[in-house]
């Protein structure tokens, strides 16, 4: 299996598999607790971008063409069963894109996409761009987010190796270019945080221009990260969608 593939739940009577992709400086283990709690009969898959934990050693992506690319090369493998995508924050936007690119390929959709803390993608970047802004400059910036914890904000050793990873990843979408294409036919729903100021809470129902089937959202208590914070009633939305796609996949087969 791919490097860029990591199973946390995974067996072979699975029905369906769900995909998730990692947020701005994180990495495939921030899913990894999602394996207890998801539904039964799920295969759990987080991807792993190149320069973290078990892909440290690999030089760092910062543009979603490349990614998306490379990892749509191995994924005919996991295509004997339907899946659906998880992105949260930039892994939204790589979500987004790679379901693109497989449809490029003619290879086979989701069932659904879920989108998480992100804009849409056609909607203008509205803040400065912080990517290239001095370390310090950079760390207050990330403080806002709220999404590493402090103990590791204040250890230099530890900033000095995520920085280059906070770097690359505010890179991806600081730098990634919308260009038109005919909207998805899987069904979206969106997640947002209700005291996230990281972008216009009506910029992410504009993700419905992104779809011909099913659109819906959800606004849930916390900020940028409310996929922590409102950690329960994430997986409860999660698991609706997947007990919704194995049932109909069950009564068709």
């Amino acid at each position: 299996m791919s490097g860029w593939f990591v199973p946390f739940k995974y067996n072979k009577n699975s029905y369906i598999r769900l995909f998730c992709f990692h947020y701005g400086g994180g990495s495939a283990s921030a899913y990894r607790e999602w394996a207890k709690d998801l539904i039964d009969y799920v295969d759990l898959i987080a991807i792993q971008l190149p320069g973290r934990e078990s892909r440290f050693s690999e030089p760092l992506l910062d543009n979603i063409s490349d990614i998306v690319n490379e990892l749509s090369l191995n994924f005919h493998n996991y295509l004997d069963k339907p899946y659906i995508l998880f992105g949260h924050s930039i892994g939204a936007l790589i979500s987004f894109e790679f379901t693109r690119i497989l449809r490029k390929k003619a290879m086979q959709q989701p069932k659904s996409l879920i989108i998480s803390g992100t804009k849409a993608p056609q909607v203008p970047l509205k803040r400065p761009p912080i990517h290239r802004l001095p370390s310090p400059e950079l760390i207050q910036k990330i403080r806002e987010y709220n999404g590493i914890p402090r103990d590791i904000i204040e250890n230099k050793e530890l900033m000095d190796i995520f920085l280059p990873i906070i770097r690359a990843d505010f890179c991806i979408s600081e730098t990634y270019s919308y260009y038109s294409e005919p909207p998805l036919a899987c069904p979206i729903m969106a997640l947002g945080g209700l005291n996230d100021d990281t972008f216009d809470s009506q910029d992410l129902l504009k993700w419905q221009e992104q779809t011909t089937a099913l659109f819906q959202y959800e606004l849930l208590p916390g900020d940028h990260f409310f996929i922590k914070s409102s950690y329960q009633k994430v997986i409860n939305i999660v698991n609706k969608i997947l007990y919704k796609e194995i049932t109909q996949f069950v009564t068709l087969n």
